[in-house]
């Protein structure tokens, strides 16, 4: 976060929830890991989010189905 501020980063990626809500608190944009994904994609740095979703979950990300449909949409995969 201190870093974020010094150096007046864009955004900064957070998944914790108490993390998030300090980053907030102290006026900086937060995005998670999913919210990574459909500005990669965007960007042509992956080509789907879907399996990288997937692959997150098999690995023991938890994830609410109803972020993975929030970030599908944004991807435009749904």
């Amino acid at each position: 976060m201190s870093l974020a501020l010094s150096t007046e980063a864009d955004f900064v990626v957070l998944d914790d929830n108490a993390a998030r809500k300090t980053t907030k608190y102290l006026g900086l944009t937060v995005t998670g890991t999913l919210g990574l994904l459909p500005r990669a994609k965007e960007r042509g740095i992956i080509a789907e989010v879907h399996p990288l979703v997937s692959e997150l979950r098999a690995n023991g990300f938890r994830i609410d189905d109803r972020v993975i449909e929030a970030v599908a949409r944004l991807a435009r995969e749904s």
